[in-house]
């Protein structure tokens, strides 16, 4: 459960944010998949009747780690790669703060 908690925190917050994606969508994909696969692909086996090795539940949770860096690689390389991004500081036109160039967002009201 531990595993679980540090992937929504891990997969939900940091590269999507920062690249303007929305966080939850991001982090549902990478902790969803993580538990399909983890832990629901141990249950079809099971119940498919194939025998369940010590070999098995580990290779499912690298399987579900590899889809987590999968999601995490897209939200970081490809989510926001059409935005345009200015070439110096730049001020919000929701709150009139003035942002650093290397913002994609908002700093101030995440817009």
């Amino acid at each position: 459960m531990f595993e679980v908690v540090l992937l929504i925190l891990a997969a939900g917050g940091a590269y999507a944010r920062g690249r303007g994606g929305n966080s939850v969508i991001w982090g549902t994909l990478g902790v969803g998949g993580y538990v399909v696969i983890a832990y629901l692909g141990a249950v079809t086996m099971a119940s498919l009747g194939r025998p369940g090795d010590p070999n098995s539940r580990l290779w499912l949770v690298v399987r579900g780690a590899a889809w987590v860096s999968f999601i995490a690689f897209c939200a970081r390389f490809l989510l926001g790669r059409t935005l345009e991004k200015p070439s110096g500081m730049w001020s919000c036109a929701n709150c009139k703060y003035l942002n650093q160039h290397y913002a994609v967002i908002c700093e101030a009201c995440q817009q």
